[in-house]
């Protein structure tokens, strides 16, 4: 059986999210070299604001597993134009986290609450430069015809196969414009002309680590 088989995977899934996560050795793997200096700017979590955003898999036509991604609109907010996953903040009426991340997905991408399954926690986040902590949720959902951006968060949306992240050459560093005219290097994966990095290619690494498993999935692709 293909190991990013939609099927196949998400029951495995459900499985591997039960026992200890790779959480924060998966995170450091693909955090940017500036991460820790951010963190020493502002160790004190306490008034970090709480988020939710949704790792959502589905299969194509065939059978594969795909993950939703997002470009974000071009504005003036810290992660401007960043492609992450669908979610939010936290609100006060939401009555949990995984609330958020439903209704932030609804709003961002038009996908039903009631057509997604949840899966399981994944390991939270902190992001110092937007000062969030973020809790990921993995869920799955069956096949998607379309997507309805909210064109004031969303400028694009997209699915990837899961198994394109085994690819050799996939991951990387590479080089950003950070701010003010500075670049940096920073790990990351490539997709068409998308680049992931920080805080969604953290989170997206620890997926990927609990597919891994025994660390011999890159021998299938």
């Amino acid at each position: 059986m293909p190991l990013t088989e939609f099927n196949w995977l998400t029951s495995e899934l459900e499985r591997r999210i039960r026992r200890p996560l790779p959480g924060a050795d998966a995170h450091e793997a693909l955090a940017p070299p500036h991460r820790r200096e951010l963190i020493r700017m502002n160790p004190d979590r306490l008034n970090a604001r709480l988020s939710g955003v949704l790792l959502l898999l589905s299969p194509d036509t065939e059978g594969e597993a795909l993950i939703t991604l997002i470009k974000r609109t071009e504005d003036k907010s810290v992660h401007s134009g960043q492609i992450a996953f669908p979610g939010g903040r936290f609100e006060p009426d939401d009555k949990s986290l995984t609330c958020t991340a439903l209704r932030e997905a609804e709003e961002e991408i038009g996908i039903d609450p009631t057509s997604v399954t949840l899966i399981g926690n994944m390991s939270e986040l902190f992001v110092p430069p937007s000062n969030f902590i973020i809790q990921p949720l993995l869920a799955k959902t069956g096949f998607i015809s379309g997507f309805s951006p909210s064109p004031a968060e969303v400028a694009s949306v997209f699915s990837v196969p899961v198994a394109y992240f085994f690819k050799s050459g996939v991951q990387g560093m590479y080089e950003i414009d950070y701010r003010a005219g500075i670049k940096l290097q920073v790990p990351g994966y490539k997709y068409e002309n998308h680049l992931i990095w920080g805080a969604t290619a953290m989170i997206l690494n620890e997926l990927l680590e609990m597919i891994r498993g025994n660390g011999k999935v890159n021998d299938a692709f």
